[in-house]
């Protein structure tokens, strides 16, 4: 094969790569282990009562990203303070072992990681603009000089856009992901949970079961994940949260943002549950 062949057939590859979208499946809710739930337009959002309080937990109806992920919320009925966060919550797959569940400091470094590489990639572009400005100017007496300044620029301009890039990154996985909070009596706290991506096959059905330990009660929710081109449905006679319960829930300072106004964040913006 010669060279420009080659050239062509990973152009193509590249192509084909770049033309596939990422796989994508349904976050079904049931009514396991005693969970409500309510839909509005196919939207769910399921609520488990116990006698520490409340824990609501908003699935993604399509999933479609790196992570699975998926909005939770607990309200404290007790009257008792209760701690919070990433630490009390359990994904597990049905038929397999549990998934790992990153807090906020393993997202900021992966935020920083990110960073590096692009910094390193940054300076190879700088020193290619530099070369190339160089050729440019073969016969200017101050073409090294010019070659500098265009490295020079060029690595500034990038270094500033992936600063900018790292803090709002960092600011956004701050603002979205359930971080340990006390929450006081009578008060709710509210966050995304992360966790490994599942892989689903074409057309198959996968499960996994989400265990929150809130005020030392655990809190079950089971999730059934099937491919977009899958035939599965919603299950019929899941018993349904009141109007009057769901409007308090998400109507709260923690959880407004989710439903109300226009999405500020990928993983904002979810519909409302009337």
């Amino acid at each position: 094969m010669t060279i420009s062949k080659a050239v062509v057939l990973l152009l193509g590859l590249g192509l084909v790569a770049c033309a596939s979208s990422p796989p994508e499946y349904r976050m079904i809710p049931t009514a396991d282990h005693g969970a409500g739930v309510r839909f509005s337009r196919g939207n769910a959002a399921m609520v488990s009562n116990g006698p520490s309080g409340s824990v609501m937990l908003l699935p993604v109806r399509y999933n479609a990203s790196n992570r699975l992920y998926f909005a939770l919320a607990a309200f404290n009925t007790s009257g008792r303070p209760i701690n919070l966060g990433t630490e009390d919550v359990r994904v597990y797959l049905e038929d397999g072992p549990a998934l790992r569940i990153p807090d906020f400091n393993y997202l900021r470094q992966e935020a920083r990681r990110d960073a590096e590489r692009a910094m390193a990639a940054a300076w190879v572009g700088a020193g290619i603009e530099g070369y190339l400005a160089c050729q440019q100017a073969a016969d200017h007496p101050r073409r090294t000089e010019i070659a500098f300044r265009r490295a020079s620029g060029e690595l500034k301009m990038s270094s500033a856009a992936i600063d900018l890039q790292l803090r709002h990154a960092i600011s956004e996985r701050g603002r979205l992901v359930l971080q340990t909070t006390t929450v006081d009596p009578g008060r709710t706290t509210a966050g995304f949970i992360f966790a490994d991506q599942v892989l689903t096959p074409t057309g198959g059905v996968r499960s996994i079961v989400v265990d929150v330990n809130f005020g030392g009660a655990a809190h079950r929710f089971h999730i059934v994940l099937a491919a977009s081109d899958s035939s599965v449905e919603v299950a019929t006679n899941i018993p349904a949260v009141p109007a009057q319960t769901m409007q308090g829930m998400q109507r709260t300072p923690e959880t407004w943002h989710w439903t109300n106004g226009p999405s500020s964040a990928p993983y904002d913006g979810l519909e409302v549950i009337d």
